[in-house]
């Protein structure tokens, strides 16, 4: 499923300009939400203040998933740099896993994580049903560039 474009929080604009959000070396989650969340609203700041996050179960955790390979590096020239992480793929399992419309990326802080950036994966919300996954791959750009 191709995602629409990730939408960054105002925070992370703020985090990233002071330097308390770094690309490389911190750690990042995504977690999932209902077509009944607020998670577009740009002005958020941590992950608890996102409503409607998807339910615990059947293969999802609300804990979400940690990014990996994640990578702060020059894109296409050395005038752009990139950030990405490899696909994260949720299989349910014993049960559906839904309704889904965003996927939401934070920073793990473990205090007040701190929101990134969202999209919204589809524009009707949902389900992955049990012995399916569901995929989230960043495009050929990955999830942004500074250009």
């Amino acid at each position: 499923m191709a995602a629409g474009a990730w939408t960054f929080y105002n925070i992370a604009k703020k985090k990233l300009a002071d330097g308390t959000m770094d690309l490389d070396t911190n750690t990042f989650r995504m977690s999932l939400y209902t077509s009944a969340s607020n998670a577009a609203t740009v002005t958020l700041s941590t992950r608890t203040s996102v409503t409607s996050e998807v339910t615990e179960a059947n293969g999802y955790s609300s804990s979400g998933k940690a990014l990996t390979g994640v990578t702060w590096a020059a894109g296409a020239s050395a005038k752009v740099f990139r950030w990405n992480a490899a696909a994260l793929v949720w299989t349910a399992a014993g049960g559906s896993i839904g309704p889904i419309k965003f996927a939401v990326i934070w920073q793990a802080t473990g205090v007040a994580d701190k929101l990134v950036c969202f999209s919204q994966l589809s524009t009707a919300a949902f389900s992955v049903t049990t012995g399916n996954t569901l995929t989230v791959t960043p495009s050929a750009s990955g999830i942004f560039e500074l250009v």
